[in-house]
């Protein structure tokens, strides 16, 4: 059952980077490669490394994440950037709690903190379109 859930977030994650990446300019897809590239740098690191160190490289890389995506959000005219970094802060919170528990409580506030992927993937998409109608996103290329 793991697997499917699994493979339906891989899925859902393409599918919405895809989606951004059309509907974004050039400085939303700086944006989508920094959560592709945290994306995959967190499946490397739960791949490669011990859960408890994989558990703090996440924390790390979505620390990282969550600094480029407040700057951007802070510089731009866009309110989907704003929307991504709450949900995506509360992730990381519930991240760092994982990191104060024991080893055997961490599955539940990861899995949560997993939840809240899928809402700041879900603004982007709907944000990106809706600037894209709205015109405040350029035919520029």
């Amino acid at each position: 059952m793991n697997a499917v859930f699994l493979l339906a977030f891989w899925l859902f994650l393409f599918t919405a980077l895809a989606v951004g990446w059309q509907a974004g300019d050039r400085h939303d897809r700086r944006i989508i490669l920094a959560i592709a590239a945290a994306a995959a740098l967190s499946a490397a690191a739960h791949m490669f490394f011990r859960e408890s160190i994989a558990l703090v490289l996440v924390v790390m890389i979505d620390s990282a994440l969550q600094a480029v995506v407040v700057r951007y959000a802070l510089s731009s005219r866009r309110y989907w950037p704003l929307w991504f970094a709450a949900f995506h802060g509360t992730a990381l919170l519930f991240a760092f709690a994982a990191l104060f528990l024991p080893a055997e409580q961490h599955i539940i506030p990861e899995r949560i903190a997993g939840f809240w992927s899928i809402p700041a993937l879900i603004v982007m998409i709907v944000g990106l379109i809706a600037d894209q109608r709205r015109g405040v996103i350029g035919p520029e290329r």
